[in-house]
Order: C-alpha cells, then structure tokens, then sequence
C-alpha cells in the first residue's frame, strides 16, 4: 500500500468511526462525488473496488443532497487520490471554490438600462422605440416622426402651416430605459430613465414651446426669441429662449432640481410666489414653497446624461433611488443600516450592478441581488 493510500484509508476509517474534524469531513465529501464522477466515465471493470463497509458507512453519513452517485460507480479513488489527496489542499480548493460561488451568487450581474421609450401618439397609437425599430414611425399633422439607426427620435416639419398646436405626443421611459429626443423646433432632450415628456407635435402656430416634465431631462433649447421654450413640472415653471439645463422632478424625490449650465433660465415656483433668474454653474432646489439657489458641480448634476453615476458625499438613500431607476431593481434595507451614510465616487452606467456595488462595500455595506431585488445589509451582519 502506498503513501497516498495509507492516508486515504485512514480518512475513511476515521470517517467510518465518526471522528473527522470538519476539514476531513469535506474532503471526503469532495473525494466521493470527484470518485463517484470518475467512475461513471470509466468502463475499466479491472479495477478493485474499495472495501463495501466504508463505502456504505459514508454513503449514510452523506447529506441527502450530495447521494447522487449509486455505491458500484465509487471506484478508483486510489488513483484519483494520487492527484488529489494532498487532504489539506483539495478542502481548501473546495473551499475557496464555494466562497466564490456564493460571491457570484450574491453578485448576481444585472445589466445597465437600455436606450427604448414608448412613444405615444395624439391619435392614441403607442410605438414601442427599441433597437429594432427604425426608419420613419408615422406621420401626423404636418411632421414626419423618424428613429434613426443610433436612437434618436426626430420630428421633422413637412408643411410649417398647418401644424396642429393641439396636437401632443408623449414619450415615456420605464425603470431601465432612457432616449434622446429632437423635437420639431430642434431641441435636444436627453431623456432619464422613469420619466416623461409631454409635448406638442408642431411649434408652428404656437406663441410657447410648452412641454411637461416628470421625471429627469436634459434640455438643449434652440433660440428663437419670438417663442420662449417653457418646461413645466408639477411643481415649477422653467422659462429660457436658448440655452442648456438640467431638470431633476422625479416625484419619489423629496426635492426638484434644476442646473443651468449655458445661457440663463428665469425658473418660478408653480403658484407664481417665487422667481429666480439662474445663471450658468447655478442650481435652483425647491421643497414645498421654499426655492434656493446655489453655486454647484454640473458635472455631478448631468452625470446621468455623460453616461456616469458621480457621487460627492451623496446619502446612500439617495444614490439607490437612482441605481433602483436604472437597473430596474427593488431596493430593500436590512436593520440597522445607515440610510443617511454618505459615499463619494464616481462608476460608469455602463457596467453591470456588480461592479458598483462592489464599490459600494468600501462604505461597510454588502448586498444580496435576488432577482431584481437588492437587499442592503451591514457586512457585520
């Protein structure tokens, strides 16, 4: 009897009497189902079958999730323990196998939002806008509605007097969705993920170009200074002639945001009280009938736009509302988190859930991903 052998029938025997440490006990568990696995491949009948009492003995004490294989495959272990029974090693390659099977597990990859909207027409027809719709969409009082190959939706005027001012569309984009709109005057609008945007179908016998916000969108207004733009939302009203700005006025939000980046902007509060003239690196925030203006980072407020999540001292609340828009997911805490926690950073929209929130666990923090639900939990937990 070799070495390798010797050692293997003292496991067993050890196994057989009860008295394997935890570590011996998984090494035999391994060693069974690699066996049992090897057997089941091999027609070599030659080959002497291991004594039928320890066999049987750990046949019994196996986990019923692990008796597989039936007693006559468990052959030729002392050959595949050559290879493996260094009995320290294979557990702890066993083990280590596990721990990164139960990480890929808890960081099951959810992938980023999608460019797709549905686009919902005056005569009520809805158009789902994916990545296999493309070309020339319908065409209704006056404007011809195209989605181009890189996903834009384009209004185009065919006859500039007889466009219907009462006429409006709407586009829609779900939890995981964005798009990016030109509108019949030539405004651009980046359109956020769980937003929308109500607008007419022709500007042309119109005095405003009024649309309705809910939701997050990026403007970059055309000029025409016989017809301000005007982007309402339930709580403000966003007065500009040409410029380039930012609305936040998601209605899970406790406050409005609105970031001027070009140009100036005269935004109001819905009753009209309060007015202010914003000017380029300023953001308006209101809550309730109170409206602020201060100096701050555009970068961080058109992070979404850039295809970025930028985090500077952002309440843990608060970025998962935005991971939850995104990526489509439900996000739940465990007791005891820390909700008000703040994280600064910066991670691409582009990569799968895992890589943010692995970022996310410098904070203290670990995640389980059960299907579209992440649950947030303290790592001491």
């Amino acid at each position: 009897m070799d070495q390798s052998d010797k050692k293997q029938e003292e496991l067993l025997k050890k196994y057989q009497q009860g008295t394997c440490s935890p570590e011996e006990i998984a090494a035999v568990h391994y060693l069974y189902n690699l066996a049992a696995a090897s057997a089941a491949s091999a027609a070599d009948d030659s080959v002497a079958e291991m004594d039928q009492g320890i066999g049987e003995e750990i046949w019994n004490r196996l986990p019923a999730g692990r008796k597989n294989y039936k007693l006559h495959l468990f052959r030729r272990l002392s050959s595949a323990a050559a290879v493996i029974l260094m009995i320290g090693a294979g557990y702890f390659w066993f083990s280590s196998k596990s721990k990164e099977e139960k990480e890929q597990q808890a960081y099951h990859d959810i992938s980023p939002g999608k460019n797709a909207a549905t686009l919902t027409l005056a005569n009520g027809k809805k158009i789902v806008l994916s990545s296999d719709v493309k070309g020339e969409l319908a065409t209704e009082a006056g404007v011809s509605i195209t989605k181009t190959a890189d996903g834009q939706l384009i209004y185009e005027l065919k006859d500039q007097q007889n466009g219907d001012p009462k006429a409006v569309n709407k586009l829609v984009t779900a939890n995981g969705e964005s798009y990016q709109l030109r509108l019949p005057d030539g405004t651009m609008v980046w359109l956020n993920a769980a937003s929308s945007i109500t607008y007419p179908v022709s500007f042309s016998n119109t005095v405003l170009r009024e649309v309705e916000l809910a939701g997050e969108a990026y403007f970059e207004v055309v000029k025409d200074k016989k017809r301000p733009f005007v982007v309402s939302t339930n709580h403000q009203q966003i007065r500009v002639l040409g410029t380039e700005f930012n609305v936040n006025a998601y209605p899970d939000e406790p406050e409005q945001r609105t970031t001027l980046l070009e140009g100036s902007i005269k935004l109001s509060m819905e009753d009209g009280a309060l007015a202010r003239v914003l000017k380029p690196g300023e953001q308006a925030v209101s809550a309730g009938k109170q409206l602020q203006v201060s100096t701050v980072d555009v970068d961080q407020a058109v992070d979404w736009k850039n295809g970025d999540f930028i985090f500077q001292s952002e309440p843990l609340i608060s970025l998962m509302r935005r991971v939850s828009r995104w990526y489509n997911v439900q996000v739940v805490y465990a007791s005891g988190v820390d909700k008000e926690g703040t994280f600064t950073g910066k991670v691409s929209r582009s990569k799968n859930i895992s890589v943010l929130l692995k970022a996310l666990q410098s904070g203290g923090l670990k995640f389980d991903v059960l299907g579209n639900k992440i649950i947030v939990k303290n790592q001491s937990t």
